[in-house]
C-alpha cells in the first residue's frame, strides 16, 4: 500500500492504492483511495473512501463519504453520510443526513437529508427537494423564456440603434 503521511501541495499521486492522511493534493489517481483529514482537488480511482475530507470532483465507480465535502462526484455507486456535496451524478445514489445541491441518479435514496434540485426514476426515503424533476422542467422553461425574451429585446434595441 503506498501511504502519504502528511502531504501538502503535492501535484499528483499515482499507485494502487493510496492513503492519504493529512494534507492536500491536487490530483490523486489510483484503483483505490482512501483519503482521512486531508483533500485533493481531482480523485480518479475505482473505490474512493473520504473520512472528514474534502474534495473537488470526484470519479469512480464506488465512493463512501463521511463527513465529508465533495463539489462533485461522478459514479456508479455514491454513498455519504454526513456530508455537504454540490453534485452528484451516480447510478445509485445513497444521501444520509447530508446536504446536496443536484442528485441525478437512477435509484436514490435519501434518510434526514436536504436535496435542493433532484432527478430520480426511483426514490426511496423522505426527502426535502427544494426542486424536484417537474420544478426543474418549469423553472428551464421559465428560465429559457426569459433569457429568449432579453435577447429579442436586445436585438430589437440595437437594431433601432443603428
Amino acid at each position: 500500500m503506498d501511504q502519504t503521511p502528511n502531504v501538502e501541495g503535492l501535484d499528483e499521486i499515482e499507485g494502487e492504492v493510496i492513503h492519504l492522511d493529512g494534507g492536500t493534493v491536487e490530483t490523486v489517481e489510483a484503483v483505490t483511495v482512501r483519503i482521512q483529514q486531508g483533500g485533493a482537488n481531482r480523485v480518479l480511482a475505482t473505490d474512493v473512501e473520504l473520512n472528514t475530507a474534502a474534495a473537488g470532483r470526484v470519479d469512480t465507480e464506488s465512493l463512501v463519504a463521511q463527513s465529508s465535502a465533495i463539489v462533485a462526484a461522478r459514479g456508479d455507486e455514491i454513498a455519504t453520510e454526513r456530508s455537504a456535496l454540490g453534485a452528484v451524478i451516480a447510478q445509485d445514489a445513497r444521501v444520509h443526513a447530508s446536504n446536496v445541491g443536484l442528485v441525478a441518479a437512477d435509484t436514490v435514496q435519501v434518510e434526514h437529508s436536504r436535496v435542493v434540485v433532484l432527478l430520480a426514476r426511483e426514490l426511496h426515503g423522505d426527502v426535502e427537494a427544494v426542486l424536484d424533476t417537474r420544478g426543474a422542467a418549469l423553472v428551464g422553461l421559465l428560465a429559457g423564456a426569459v433569457l429568449g425574451l432579453a435577447f429579442l429585446g436586445g436585438s430589437l434595441l440595437l437594431r433601432r440603434k443603428s
